[in-house]
């Protein structure tokens, strides 16, 4: 299930609307449906029929700052919320009249959800012609499909410094049964387990009820289930709400908070389960174990269910952010995936409204590390991203060969008793016909169980997930299964298996070259698993499958993710029906894990200083966190021999003891966070098309990297560029702090003031000019900004910078047959730049007749042709400058949904899905590298006909220019930081064709960056 794995699954299909409208197209597309400006409404839109989250523009209850006549602001001020007020009330009915006005032009349509806390909008089943009708509405400012979003799958409060008797407990509290009073932690979710011993009632009276009292609005709700399902609450769990619009409770699952898997009892037990809770896994003592938040209550708000593996939709998901704001949260963990190209999709917007009522968010950062950089998920400033590292206890256990040999193992599953068997490679005990690599890597269906049964089963790494290989054996009848590396560039560090059916073990690529040679043809080779123990390693590590920056959203100009958490073997609260042994303990590993870590830190803040900003919090966690391990050497990325940047550990590991004394504090509130979302293009694109202008007017436009955050990062650093932030400081004591400045290699940092001296709550601004050196272009590069006082206060913030010889468009957009763009061009060096055009050429067509669609997912990984699908080869040659291939809405009916997935063939003729744009309707396109080949699967989604006719366009773009496109001037004479303007301009193409060009720019030669040019796109 997908909530169990240690890396997400993928082929989850994500119905996406491409912005229309845009001339200048950035690299960061949006991963939503969106409309542009009321005056300019999209109804040709390719909708489906389907379930949409419909925004309108009016702001949400707890982000309304007044405007509306006769209706007062209803968002925080300095007395903090009301969302009882009389205010409130009338602005609700303000927001619910104005959605019935709109709705009611359709008739019989009724919304299955509304929102109007953190989100304005309705969940709803629309035909096509009504998405349509209804994307015309001036009101309306979003219409987004339903999706699906994914969890992102120890004594860790002792390694965080919490516990003991020098801990931050004991320190700030008085002990750790009172960590977190007064601080209400939200878990949207998958639900929660009553029974388990982490959510028991807290001992009475409770010190800090009348605080709860005067906060909680939420209530517990039982469910419609059979009674033994339900669930009830105490002075632990005070709130319990489940959300279903869907319907997937009827299909399986509880009808209630209770849960069907570990997801959301494991993640709510980490963040705040009670205090010094005895866990026993198999038999084996492995407690005392304790929340980071043990006195802290908890509200459980379920959205994930198991009749969709464990995934969480969006409508349910917002239901839960709009009744966790309003019940009284003070803290929201949301351990679920995101997009990475945007920070203003439903869920952003409505925690965006969460963070400005008060609420803290903590999310996961993504378990996609090993893809590459980029990955990391939730890119929005007003989110916590939370990154995933070891800690200092984990579990090993000697594996004894026959011959006597030992090979130490890791541990991935618990057990109390040793375990002797016989030895089988897999590859010698497959089914008769199964595929040899498949077998060694017990690929399910693979092994005879004949042959398997009571004997232990050796698989290489590879193919399937860990608990796979488990099940495949356990399956067969084995014993117990041993899953090795035989890959030598593989790291050794496979993922997670604790959850497994069977003892399984794991051996690094000298053991199973041990195991092999051992086992290499003996019928009687044996093997005797021992019992493990606990031992303690060098931490933190950075883990190789936990996300990556830089944060696609933004260019790369907000440094994520934020912090790094333990996140690997985390042992806290399990549903007694997925343990052998019935406990209600267990392990699991993900930035799911990390997130809650956090999340139940910042009650700990929240908790002592209940005046604090939900980002003073943050900056308080991040400029306190330590980049060093237990070795006193920097923290490193797992596989690797070097260091973690801070793109895979943000501003380090958190620190449970320092944060609260951070000295210095970096906050902001909505005006930054809207100037910043406007910055980098993306608000401009949902909300009224005045909302920028109005908050530039009003408060002056801003480069995103001025954002007042506690890192600080530039993505396009062409020459010069200085960073203005702004501390406050939080002591009870005047600081006086002298700044400490690790440059980043190949450039040069200068701080403005020697010397800050802030009072006690006063404020103090700063900026620090960097200029670059010889730093390469297009890389990254690392160093910090500390300031220190006489009190020991360090208040570090990390620097990612990275240099560009040019700043140019990605591609322009035009029409017609003959036209002209003028568009800015910014340059890093001295010298000339000239500027040479590439084409234009028009496309080549190919018409592939198409039928049947059933609405099932298209099989990536085994693509194959059918009636809905059809392939074709293309090679782009090594002399072509790029190819493309792409459908177009225009060329096929109305509402015809047809999908691209383009592959790569390698030397060995495997395919590797380079390109699936997965966009609602029929305009997609993919862009091919020169000097490869691609197979190409033209799949029909959807279809108001049984059978298309799908044109497909394909481009091969030649290096010479064409005659058609020209770039005037034709040179720049460049300057480190200067802005030049550039007319791109093309003529004498045919009506009717979709052309294809580049625009090079080139220093003594050697090609700098391209612009593409694409007309009647």
């Amino acid at each position: 299930m997908a909530f169990t794995r240690s890396r997400p699954f993928t082929g989850r299909r994500r119905r996406i609307l491409a912005v229309t409208g845009v001339t200048v197209m950035t690299a960061a597309a949006l991963t939503v449906f969106l409309l542009p400006a009321a005056a300019d409404p999209v109804v040709s839109a390719p909708f489906k029929d389907g379930r949409y989250i419909v925004q309108f523009a009016d702001e949400p209850v707890a982000a309304y700052d007044g405007g509306i006549p006769g209706l007062e602001a209803t968002a925080a001020d300095e007395d903090g919320i009301d969302l009882d007020s009389p205010a409130a009330q009338d602005y609700r009915d303000h927001l619910d009249a104005v959605r019935d006005d709109a709705l009611g032009v359709l008739p019989g349509v009724e919304p299955a959800v509304e929102y109007d806390t953190a989100f304005n909008g309705v969940a709803v089943e629309l035909t096509g012609a009504e998405a349509r009708e209804l994307a015309s509405d001036e009101r309306v400012v979003a219409i987004v499909p339903d999706q699906l979003l994914e969890p992102q799958l120890d004594t860790s409060s002792e390694f965080l410094g919490l516990s003991g008797e020098d801990g931050s407990w004991e320190a700030e509290f008085g002990g750790g049964e009172h960590a977190g009073e007064g601080v209400v932690i939200g878990i949207v979710d998958g639900g929660f387990t009553p029974e388990n011993p982490m959510f028991a009632p807290l001992p009475e009276p409770r010190p800090d009820q009348d605080v709860i009292d005067a906060k909680w609005q939420g209530e517990c709700v039982e469910g419609e289930d059979k009674p033994e399902n339900n669930v009830t609450c105490s002075n632990k769990v005070i709130g319990a709400r489940w959300f279903d619009s869907n319907g997937h409770s009827d299909a399986e699952g509880f009808k209630s908070p209770r849960e069907e898997f570990n997801h959301g009892t494991h993640v709510a037990t980490t963040a705040a389960g009670n205090l010094d809770t005895e866990a026993v896994v198999d038999g084996v003592e492995v407690g005392p174990l304790s929340g980071m938040a043990p006195a802290a209550r908890l509200a459980v708000y379920k959205v994930c269910w198991i009749a969709i593996d464990g995934f969480c939709p969006t409508s349910d998901i917002l239901a839960a952010i709009d009744a966790a704001v309003s019940d009284g949260v003070d803290v929201i963990n949301m351990s679920l995936g995101g997009p990475r190209d945007n920070i203003i999709d439903p869920v952003a917007m409505a925690l965006f409204a969460a963070a400005e009522a008060g609420v803290f968010v903590a999310t996961a950062a993504g378990n996609s590390g090993d893809e590459g950089p980029g990955t990391l998920e939730h890119n929005a400033p007003w989110i916590t991203s939370v990154a995933a590292g070891t800690h200092s206890r984990t579990f090993e256990g000697e594996l004894e060969l026959g011959d006597g040999q030992i090979l130490n193992y890791a541990a991935s599953s618990l057990r109390s008793t040793d375990t002797a068997a016989g030895l089988a490679m897999a590859e010698d005990v497959a089914v008769d016909g199964a595929d040899p690599a498949e077998a060694r890597q017990c690929v399910s269906g693979t092994l005879d169980a004949a042959e398997v049964a009571g004997r232990a089963v050796a698989c290489a790494r590879g193919v399937t997930f860990f608990d796979e290989k488990a099940q495949a054996v356990a399956d067969a009848g084995g014993a117990f299964a041993i899953v090795y590396n035989d890959d030598p560039a593989a790291p050794d560090e496979m993922g997670n298996g604790w959850d497994t059916p069977l003892w399984t073990v794991q051996l690094d690529l000298a053991g199973g070259d041990a195991l092999e040679a051992y086992a290499a043809g003996s019928d009687a080779a044996t093997v005797t698993a021992h019992v493990f123990e606990a031992v303690t390693q060098t931490a933190p590590v950075s883990t190789s499958w936990s996300s990556q920056g830089p944060a696609i959203a933004g260019g790369g100009d907000l440094l994520k993710p934020d912090i790094t958490a333990p996140g690997e073997e985390i042992l806290a609260g399990y549903l007694p029906t997925s343990n052998a042994d019935g406990g209600h303990f267990g392990f699991m590993s993900g930035t799911s894990m990390a997130s809650p870590h956090i999340a139940g830190l910042a009650a700990l803040l929240k908790s002592a200083n209940p005046d604090w900003s939900p980002m003073a919090i943050k900056s308080a966690i991040m400029t306190t966190a330590y980049n060093e391990n237990t070795e006193g050497e920097p923290i490193e990325r797992a596989g690797t021999d070097a260091p973690a940047t801070p793109f895979h550990t943000g501003a380090g590991h958190a620190d449970g003891q320092a944060m609260f004394d951070p000295g210095l504090v970096y906050d902001s509130g909505a005006t930054d966070w809207t100037l910043y979302a406007c910055a980098i293009g993306q608000l401009q694109q949902l909300e009224p098309a005045d909302t920028c202008e109005t908050a530039e007017a009003e408060h002056g436009a801003v480069d995103p990297s001025d954002l007042n955050y506690p890192s600080i990062a530039v993505g396009d650093m062409t020459g010069n560029q200085t960073i203005t932030r702004t501390v406050t400081n939080v002591d009870d004591m005047i600081g006086v702090y002298t700044p400490v400045v690790e440059a980043p290699p190949g450039f040069t940092a200068k701080v403005d003031r020697k010397l800050l001296v802030v009072e006690p709550g006063a404020s103090a601004t700063y900026s620090v000019a960097f200029t670059r050196t010889d730093a390469a272009a297009e890389e990254w590069s690392f160093g910090s900004l500390t300031w220190r006082d006489w009190h020991g206060h360090e208040v570090r913030s990390p620097i990612a910078l990275r240099a560009l010889d040019i700043v140019a468009p990605s591609e322009l957009s035009g029409e017609g047959a003959a036209g002209s763009i003028e568009y800015d061009v910014t340059t890093g060096i001295d010298g000339r730049i000239d500027l040479a055009a590439s084409g234009l050429t028009a496309s080549d067509t190919r018409t592939l007749s198409l039928s049947n669609p059933d609405g099932s997912a298209f099989p990536e990984d085994e693509p194959v042709e059918r009636d809905q699908t059809r392939a074709f080869e293309l090679a782009v040659p090594e002399d072509a400058v790029m190819g493309r291939v792409a459908a177009f809405g225009a060329d096929h009916e109305s509402e015809t949904d047809i999908d691209l997935f383009v592959y790569e063939q390698s030397d060995d003729g495997s395919l590797d899905l380079i390109g699936a744009p997965l966009l609602a309707g029929s305009d997609e396109y993919v862009d091919l590298e020169a000097g490869r080949s691609y197979t190409v699967y033209v799949d029909l989604w959807y279809a108001p006909t049984d059978t298309v006719e799908a044109v497909v366009h394909t481009w091969v773009v030649p290096e010479s220019a064409a005659g058609n496109l020209t770039a005037s001037p034709d040179s720049l004479e460049a300057t480190v930081g200067g802005v030049h303007t550039v007319t791109a301009t093309w003529s004498g193409l045919e009506a009717g064709r979709h052309y294809l060009g580049t625009i090079a720019y080139l220093n003594d030669g050697a090609i700098l960056r391209r612009t593409i040019v694409a007309i009647d796109r």
